[in-house]
C-alpha cells in the first residue's frame, strides 16, 4: 500500500488539484453569469424608465392641448423635444407615429387658431388626438411592456454548443 501511494501521489494530488480548480472555475462562471443577467436587467430599466418618461411627455401634451386652451406654440415645443429624443429609445415604427403626432398637434394648434372662420375643422382635429391619446397605452404597449415578466418563456435557449438563455425581444 505504501508503495501504491509512493508511486501515484504525484498524479493523485494533481487530479484532485484539477477537479478543485475546476469546481472554483464553474462556480466563479456561475456568478459571472449571474452578474450579466444582472446588469442587463439593469439595462432593461433603464431603458424603460427613459421611454416612460417619453410616454409620460406625450401624453401630458395631449392632454394639454385637449383642455389646455392657453396651450402655445412654445410649450409644444419643449414637448416636441422631448419626442424628438424618442429615436434613440423606440423602434422605427414608434418614431414614425411620434412624427405624424407632432404634426397633427401643429394642424390642431392651427385649427384653433382658426376656430372662428373654421369650426369643423378645428373638432376633426380635436377628435383626431382625443382618439390618439385614448389608443396611446395600446400603441406603446409593445416597447413598454415588461415581457419577461408577462410571457411564460422570456427567455430562448440558443445553440451550437452547450444551450445558453438570451432575452427574447
Amino acid at each position: 500500500m505504501y508503495y501504491f501511494f509512493k508511486d501515484f501521489a504525484g498524479p493523485l494530488a494533481t487530479i484532485i488539484v484539477s477537479i478543485i480548480a475546476g469546481v472554483f472555475i464553474y462556480r466563479q462562471w456561475k456568478t459571472a453569469e449571474k452578474q450579466a443577467e444582472t446588469a442587463l436587467d439593469q439595462l432593461r430599466y433603464n431603458l424603460f424608465e427613459k421611454r416612460f418618461a417619453i410616454y409620460e411627455d406625450v401624453r401630458q401634451l395631449l392632454n394639454s392641448l385637449r383642455y389646455g386652451p392657453d396651450y402655445d406654440g412654445f410649450k409644444v415645443g419643449k414637448h416636441f423635444t422631448v419626442m424628438d429624443k424618442a429615436i434613440f429609445f423606440f423602434s422605427p415604427e414608434t418614431c414614425a407615429w411620434l412624427q405624424s403626432l407632432q404634426d397633427d398637434c401643429v394642424k390642431f394648434l392651427e385649427a384653433r387658431e382658426s376656430k372662428s372662420t373654421n369650426p369643423t375643422e378645428y373638432e376633426r382635429s380635436s377628435r383626431h388626438l382625443s382618439e390618439q391619446y385614448r389608443r396611446m397605452p395600446e400603441r406603446f404597449q409593445k416597447e413598454l411592456g415588461f415581457r419577461q415578466l408577462t410571457q411564460n418563456a422570456p427567455y430562448l435557449e440558443v445553440g451550437p454548443g452547450p444551450p445558453r438563455r438570451i432575452w427574447r425581444p
